[in-house]
């Protein structure tokens, strides 16, 4: 490809207003993250339960196994759990052992994006601006780049992987299939993304393509039996066929690409004219042309599959967001000196764009938690702390096992795990399976058997109160007593009577019960304390 000539002071200061958005992207990034970092409790709604699976790493106990009361794996490989209890054994706290590594995660992306682009252009304000971009869509993107989550890890490891298999050097095809590998490692949805790339290697040179591809395959292949056989099958069935059993959102079909890709259309836009322009250009700026777009064209794909995919959110469009940061940027900087003040309009515009997205999700409110937000969080851990025994709360993660009080089983991994219940023609649960396990007859051997082990072990650990308390939230978990009812009653059979193994505790647990809701997320608060009669 040919690089074009360094530019000169006009063009410097043409790309000078999209330079200073990003400057001031990286300013407010720096500042939010520091507020953010060392909160120590929950601002999204499963960094808590993330981060009781990287205490298990931490402690030796299995990631997959069959459920229980104590422990229901969540649909996640398990790159960020192994990393975070690193974190864990070396003395952090779980939750900032997982921010810490979303948080490296993004800067290295914004440093990798704009290198790609810098590589690509020879041009350092554009590979700047690329940087800026991406840390600009910290506010559209649901705040989610510091969260404890494997989003950010995932979109390192895939785009440090493509980056890889083009500028890489000899080995190429190797390192960037190792970083694949643990890529999958950090996400499934690496499967949808990484074969889009697989395909722009092919376009650039087919032996390439053809060796990254047995590299990966094989690597994988190697990754995924070993998880299988460590794990007696379970890794395999959370991580493959549990994410099967779950429904699609049908107005994301189209709804993908006529709203939730319209912010990024400035990105969008600069692509296809890029991609075009070096099309026409011919030779091997034609073949780099295709591996860009085939890199971009995945990460778009993957948003959408993940979005179509029931519990899809807004964090899942950085998939794409990340591969046009990359392909936006370098078209602007490619673009003929004519063309070239449209190409910077076009990113000023998507920096607009995104801070009014930004706004539009008042920050104040989902960006910085409350003081009561903070105190409710004490309240409820003085609770726990006080408790003579294990305490399981469904709705709140990490906070029995921070006060020392073992680990209980979360409220989104059940819900994922009843997903493989039979439907009614409503679309709800049939809960009547709960009771007549012959209805669980069409479901796999190890989909009835975690079904079972979980029903069985909890009801189990209720009548023999192993917990010294349960906590339920009024909003968000009342299902619990539903699903877990068998274990709640007495001997007479009734919920509620003198029997029962649990009672619940009078009075407001919390003082301000609603303010320990997440600031991201399910929403879910007011709790209350059942404990042993």
């Amino acid at each position: 490809m040919t690089v074009p000539p360094a530019p000169d002071n006009a063009l410097a200061r043409l790309w000078s207003p999209p330079l200073a958005c990003g400057v001031a992207a990286l300013a407010f990034f720096a500042w939010a993250v520091a507020q953010r970092l060392p909160y120590p409790h929950e601002l999204e709604w499963m960094e808590g339960a993330l981060a009781d699976h990287a205490w298990r790493v931490a402690n030796g106990l299995p990631l997959y196994c069959a459920p229980s009361p104590e422990h229901v794996p969540f649909l996640y490989a398990p790159l960020p759990f192994w990393l975070g209890g690193l974190g864990i054994a070396l003395g952090l706290d779980g939750i900032t052992a997982l921010r810490l590594l979303s948080l490296g995660c993004t800067i290295a992306t914004a440093m990798l994006v704009g290198h790609w682009v810098r590589m690509a252009s020879g041009r350092f304000l554009p590979g700047f601006v690329a940087s800026g971009l991406w840390l600009a869509g910290y506010g559209w993107l649901a705040w989610w780049f510091d969260l404890a989550r494997n989003d950010t890890l995932f979109v390192f490891l895939c785009a440090i992987a493509a980056y890889t298999l083009r500028y890489g050097g000899r080995r190429a095809w190797l390192w960037a299939a190792g970083l694949a590998t643990l890529a999958l490692l950090a996400k499934q949805s690496a499967l949808m993304w990484l074969p889009a790339v697989g395909v722009g290697a092919l376009c650039l040179d087919w032996r390439l393509g053809l060796r990254f591809g047995l590299a990966c395959v094989g690597l994988m292949g190697a990754a995924l039996g070993a998880l299988h056989l460590g794990s007696d099958g379970w890794s395999t069935f959370w991580l493959f066929e549990m994410p099967q059993r779950h429904g699609w959102v049908g107005d994301r079909k189209l709804g993908f690409w006529t709203e939730d890709l319209r912010p990024m259309l400035p990105l969008v836009l600069l692509a296809l004219l890029g991609c075009a322009q070096q099309w026409r250009a011919g030779g091997t700026a034609r073949k780099d042309a295709l591996f860009v777009a085939a890199f971009g064209a995945g990460g778009v794909v993957t948003s959408w599959f993940s979005r179509l995919h029931i519990g899809g959110f807004d964090n899942v469009l950085m998939y794409g967001f990340a591969a046009t940061c990359v392909l936006g940027p370098l078209a602007a900087a490619q673009l003929s000196r004519r063309l070239q003040a449209v190409g910077v309009a076009l990113l000023l515009a998507q920096f607009v764009w995104l801070g009014e997205r930004a706004l539009h999700r008042a920050p104040m409110r989902t960006l910085l938690p409350s003081a009561a937000h903070a105190q409710a969080h004490e309240e409820l851990r003085a609770f726990v702390q006080a408790q003579n025994g294990p305490v399981w709360i469904p709705g709140h993660g990490h906070v029995a096992t921070r006060a020392g009080k073992g680990t209980g089983a979360h409220g989104q991994a059940i819900f994922d795990l009843m997903q493989l219940l039979p439907k009614q023609p409503d679309g709800m649960f049939d809960l009547a399976a709960l009771v007549d396990r012959s209805r669980l007859q069409g479901l796999s051997p190890k989909g009835r058997a975690a079904i079972e082990a979980l029903l069985d072990g909890t009801a189990a650990a209720l009548r023999e109160r192993r917990f010294a308390a349960v906590v339920i939230d009024e909003v968000g978990a009342h299902a619990f007593l539903a699903l877990f009812a068998a274990g709640l009653v007495g001997a007479d059979g009734a919920l509620g009577t003198a029997d029962d193994p649990y009672v619940r505790l009078p009075g407001r647990m919390l003082s301000e019960p609603a303010a320990i809701a997440p600031l991201l997320g399910y929403d879910v608060h007011s709790p209350y304390a059942l404990v042993p009669r």
